[in-house]
């Protein structure tokens, strides 16, 4: 039997917040921290010495844009973590969505998320 696979991403968000000093962080405590305050599973996808960047799922734009403050209040908690007066989330964008009927095709990327 041939191994397929399907990769899906539903109802994601991706959050991009500048600003910040990080130095010697531990990512499951800030994914820990935003899932509690935003009551949504969140992945740490990139993080920078400036900048960290996550997905967060089931959650609209307008309501992250409208808790600006409050997510990076909450993302300064995490032990390494340390805020500056620019601190801002520089990027706010939901993954679209596509009918399944409608796939479209896919060419390069990472060889194990290639369609089948």
């Amino acid at each position: 039997m041939e191994d397929n696979k399907i990769i899906v991403q539903v109802d994601k968000t991706v959050i991009k917040i500048e600003g910040l000093s990080i130095k010697g962080l531990n990512l499951q405590e800030v994914e820990r921290i935003i899932s509690n305050k935003l009551n949504s599973l969140v992945r740490i996808i990139g993080v920078t010495g400036k900048t960290i960047e996550m997905d967060v799922y089931g959650i609209e734009e307008e309501d992250i844009l409208k808790d600006e403050r409050g997510i990076i209040k909450a993302v300064s908690l995490a032990e390494g973590i340390t805020l500056s007066d620019l601190a801002q989330i520089s990027r706010v964008k939901k993954i679209k969505s596509f009918d399944i009927d409608h796939i479209p095709e896919h060419n390069g990327g990472c060889r194990g998320e290639r369609w089948l």
